[in-house]
């Protein structure tokens, strides 16, 4: 009984063992072999495709104000990309625009930080044209960040 007892007590047991854990499947060629994170909330992939689906600001100005202001020039750089379009019927994707907003609301410093587009004429578009949008002068600070995402389906 003692013999038992000091078995059971070291790990020695009579049940049988569990079977160990089945090993993942091998990737095949239909298979990748690793499966790529999801992307981040709010956001998408990287490699040529803009991470924004909304804009983003650092600085002391107010996400409604960039919209606003990019919403009074919409026309005009909507048109950057018809224009463009109407010569290539297939053009479409995204453009993430990055500029400084100065202390009194012009812009400065455009450039298209992450395309699909993949356009040139139509990015280069943009970014003139976004140096002529104004916004309200900045609540505090000399300068805000802003990146804006241009979708173009």
């Amino acid at each position: 009984m003692i013999a038992l007892l000091l078995a059971l007590a070291c790990g020695g047991s009579s049940a049988p063992a569990a079977p160990p854990a089945p090993a993942p499947p091998a990737p095949t060629a239909s298979t990748p072999a690793e499966v790529a994170p999801p992307p981040p909330a709010g956001g998408g992939i990287i490699g040529g495709e803009p991470i924004l689906h909304r804009p983003v600001v650092v600085g002391a100005i107010g996400v409604d104000a960039i919209e606003a202001g990019i919403a009074a020039h919409s026309a005009e750089l909507r048109r950057c990309f018809e224009d463009e379009r109407a010569k290539e019927p297939t053009l479409s994707g995204r453009v993430l625009v990055g500029f400084t907003v100065a202390r009194d609301g012009s812009v400065a410093r455009v450039s298209t930080r992450s395309t699909s587009l993949r356009h040139p004429p139509t990015e280069d578009c943009l970014t003139a044209r976004m140096e002529g949008v104004r916004f309200p002068p900045l609540l505090d600070g000399e300068t805000a960040l802003v990146s804006y995402p241009f979708s173009f389906p």
